[in-house]
């Protein structure tokens, strides 16, 4: 998503940036997204890739300058949906979160 804007700094009116937070609350993909005053809940069943692209299209509609997907929730609306997903986990799991695959962090 980033590879069409040049890279540098945002001044006001610039390239939309994307930044993708995995392993929030709950464990696993993230579930929700924001930019400036504005969300994005993910809808059941619809992939991260689909959820992006249409966090994305909302964002570049709203002329916003960043898209944050994924983190810790910082509404009610991502709160009762990552709670949600956290609650259905609990229920299915090991006790093991799910593995991710490496994000190029030095372990």
């Amino acid at each position: 998503m980033n590879a069409e804007s040049p890279s540098g700094s945002l001044p006001p009116g610039g390239p939309l940036r994307v930044v993708i937070f995995h392993g929030g609350l709950p464990p696993g993909e993230p579930l929700f997204a924001a930019a400036g005053a504005h969300e994005w809940l993910r809808l059941p069943d619809e992939t991260l890739d689909d959820f992006a692209d249409r966090a994305r299209a909302g964002a570049r509609e709203l002329k916003e300058p960043l898209l944050l997907i994924g983190g810790l929730p910082a509404t009610q609306a991502q709160q009762d949906l990552a709670m949600a997903a956290y609650d259905a986990w609990l229920l299915t799991d090991d006790g093991v979160p799910p593995c991710e695959p490496s994000r190029g962090m030095a372990r």
